[in-house]
């Protein structure tokens, strides 16, 4: 089974800083809490990428346990990349903020 390296888009990463301080302002160590089942979530599609489901397109995403967000990804097999595109709430449109970054 091929090794596959995460990436992270910059939006990606602001998305997450942002969701992590929210939680930390709504009670202490929640934000942690989602960082660490982020975490957990981006290891196991690591592991395997291809066992989520497509979103739209060749985006795949992956719940994150216990919160309303999932992190939504491509897979390139040829680099052995995946990249995190964005980490969105169920209630944000994912299609239409996704596709703006490219």
């Amino acid at each position: 089974m091929p090794r596959f390296k995460l990436v992270f888009a910059p939006e990606s990463l602001l998305e997450i800083e942002r969701i992590i301080s929210f939680y930390n302002d709504a009670s202490e160590g929640l934000g942690d809490r989602f960082r660490k089942n982020l975490l957990i979530e981006l290891a196991s599609i690591k592991r395997n990428p291809f066992t989520r489901s497509y979103r739209y397109d060749n985006v795949r995403f992956a719940v994150v346990k216990k919160f309303p967000y999932a992190a939504h990804y491509t897979v390139d097999d040829k680099s052995g990349t995946i990249k995190i595109q964005a980490v969105l709430g169920f209630s944000q449109d994912s299609e239409s903020n996704w596709k703006t970054r490219f």
